[in-house]
């Protein structure tokens, strides 16, 4: 039975505590989005996938008048997780629609070239944001990372912060993935914002006058990444 990344993305959010289904899909809107998306509906196709495979239990409780699912890794889970953890990871993926419109623009005007530049740079901006709200609420009082500081709120003594409980132990890894995000993010924007103010200057996606900019932005992007 194929697994994804996705799958092993749902077993890792198991592997810190039992979820409903709901809850699941919120957390990786919430969280996995910025490093890894999937849709709605790939993401319940998951959560039985994980239980037919023997990765997760589900157990149906009742919930204000109606029920719910709620998974729980299983040990065979668990072990599925490490294995995945041993394995290379692929080569990274980026899914930037902007820019898959962009490498086809010409066949489009110059206004929508544009126009998605400037809402990929805001959409990029609105994503930084919402991260740098994390950031804030992991630095605040009480917070995860008051936590760490004072020694509390670990697996023996699990604490809420805000109306959810906290796993402060985590800390350092989820600032590792902000830390990566945050910076994709950023230049995404400048990119796409630098990029939407340029081709305002020219006359269409093949104005020749854009040659010599064209090879300096080839020598930058070598010297760049290849120094001489």
């Amino acid at each position: 039975m194929a697994t994804s990344p996705t799958t092993f993305g749902l077993l890792g959010l198991l592997a810190v505590r039992s979820w409903t289904g709901y809850e699941l899909a919120k957390q990786m809107r919430r969280s996995l989005r910025f490093v890894w998306s999937s849709s709605e509906g790939h993401l319940y196709r998951e959560q039985k996938r994980l239980v037919e495979l023997g990765w997760a239990d589900v157990e149906v409780e009742p919930s204000g008048g109606r029920s719910r699912k709620r998974y729980t890794i299983t040990p065979a889970g668990e072990s599925a997780l490490r294995t995945w953890l041993a394995t290379p990871p692929q080569e990274p993926h980026f899914e930037v629609e902007g820019l898959l419109r962009l490498f086809f623009s010409d066949h489009g005007t110059l206004h929508d070239m544009i126009t998605s530049m400037d809402a990929t740079a805001t959409a990029a901006r609105s994503m930084l944001d919402e991260l740098l709200g994390f950031v804030d609420e992991y630095l605040a009082e009480g917070g995860p990372l008051w936590m760490l500081e004072h020694g509390v709120g670990g697996q023996d003594e699990r604490l809420e912060f805000r109306g959810r409980p906290m796993f402060p132990e985590r800390l350092h890894l989820v600032a590792l993935v902000i830390d990566a995000t945050t910076r994709l993010l950023a230049d995404v924007e400048t990119f796409a914002s630098a990029t939407a103010n340029e081709a305002r200057g020219w006359r269409d996606q093949a104005d020749p006058s854009n040659t010599a900019a064209t090879r300096a932005r080839l020598e930058a992007i070598s010297d760049r990444h290849r120094p001489r």
